[in-house]
């Protein structure tokens, strides 16, 4: 637990009343929400200093025209950045630190193993309990004791392992398909009581090694939307952005399964949220088309190296849409099911004799600036027992497949 102290250093140069200051940010949201949010609401405003307050530390009465704040001394600017003045003694007396034991915002952070951002949210959700500080004579925020010691230890009762949303990463799963799958048994995961109304799952890692052997793709079947959609972001694996600060950058998942933005130019990953807000990146193209009607799929492997690759996938995104489309991820190449149908060509950034030696099923070929793809398949119809079909239903959800495939695997079995 700190007590922090001004100690006024004489070759700090101070603001004088009268003196006109702007805000200066000296933090991110993710560091410290609650000054985030302070600053945000006074930064590009002219402000007026009333009053320059020296204890217990070297601050501020600021008027910003009908509003006032207390601000820090390295809070303001007045256009040069002044010297931060230092803190240092252990003891103040009058505080209410001196008659409440309490942790700062970093400490429980640090003791929770959570986010600073995410300590914020539990004061708001009084979950533990925020020292009140209106005139802001503490830099950080500070929680009471008791309340932060409670969590800590209801913590360390828990049984150790992955929550859901760990896993949910790890698999490259929405957390709700996680929960759903702890409801039918296929993630086994231990209830643990957590409040009073709450109940939370921990994953074992044998759970979870069991989980993902389970519940891992077989390379026969065609992939998920959530293998390589993001819905909450409206985003794709590969997708294309840029900005005026960065001509290009690619949608991809970590080794974490987080989703962020790859660089090619400095060769650096970044979370998505970050690219964003610090590099404004914004889509090249959007990435929605009508469904077309179902004529089965063609099917491409894709090296990741491939000069047509990016092209390509930029190509399919715009003009067929992510509804049209199905990829997995893996090791080395890019596995690519596309709905067959036709669409206009129009780019010149690859020919259809770039992408013919990645085609494994179906066609694909240029007619007058028409791009038409044509599925392998073809329906047929079969005349079976119904106490058969029934039987053959229950064997390809088992395997987790559509009947059609199931007998396509048989069939090919045989055939061999």
């Amino acid at each position: 637990m700190n007590k922090l102290n001004h100690v006024k250093n004489i070759q700090t140069e101070s603001y004088e009343m009268g003196e006109t200051v702007y805000v200066l940010p000296t933090c991110t949201e993710e560091e410290d929400p609650e000054s985030f949010y302070y600053f945000k609401q006074f930064e590009k405003k002219e402000g007026v200093i009333l009053e320059v307050i020296e204890h217990p530390r070297l601050q501020y009465r600021v008027k910003f025209g009908p509003a006032e704040a207390v601000l820090y001394h390295e809070e303001l600017t007045n256009g040069n950045q002044r010297d931060v003045p230092t803190t240092g003694t252990d003891h103040q007396e009058g505080w209410e630190g001196d008659k409440v034991e309490w942790y700062t915002q970093k400490e429980v952070a640090d003791l929770l193993g959570v986010s600073k951002a995410t300590v914020y949210h539990y004061g708001k959700q009084k979950k533990i309990i925020k020292i009140l500080d209106p005139h802001r004579l503490h830099k950080e925020a500070r929680y009471q004791k008791a309340e932060v010691d409670r969590l800590v230890s209801e913590k360390h009762s828990l049984p150790t392992g992955m929550s859901p949303n760990d896993v949910a990463k790890k698999l490259g799963l929405s957390v709700q398909s996680v929960y759903k799958y702890i409801q039918d048994g296929s993630i086994k995961a231990k209830a643990v009581p957590y409040g009073d109304e709450r109940t939370i799952y921990v994953i074992s890692e044998t759970a979870y090694e069991e989980a993902a052997e389970l519940l891992k793709p077989s390379e026969s079947q065609r992939p998920k939307r959530f293998e390589y959609y993001q819905s909450s972001q409206d985003i794709v694996l590969f997708q294309k952005f840029h900005s005026s600060k960065v001509p290009e950058a690619r949608v991809i998942r970590n080794k974490d399964n987080e989703w962020g933005f790859y660089l090619p130019n400095i060769q650096k990953w970044l979370p998505f949220e970050e690219g964003l807000r610090e590099y404004q990146l914004k889509p090249v193209y959007p990435i929605h088309q009508s469904t077309l009607e179902n004529k089965g799929y063609i099917q491409l492997e894709i090296p990741k190296d491939a000069v047509v690759l990016y092209p390509f996938l930029d190509y399919l995104y715009e003009t067929w849409g992510m509804e049209n489309i199905r990829l997995r991820e893996q090791d080395h190449t890019i596995l690519l099911f596309i709905r067959a149908g036709e669409r206009s060509l129009t780019t010149k950034s690859f020919n259809v004799a770039d992408i013919l030696p990645f085609l494994t099923k179906g066609e694909i070929y240029n007619e007058e600036g028409i791009l038409i793809l044509r599925s392998s398949y073809r329906k047929t119809s079969l005349e079976l027992p119904i106490d058969l079909l029934e039987s053959m239903t229950k064997l390809a959800e088992q395997e987790g497949i559509s009947m059609s495939k199931w007998v396509e695997q048989k069939l090919s079995s045989l055939l061999k």
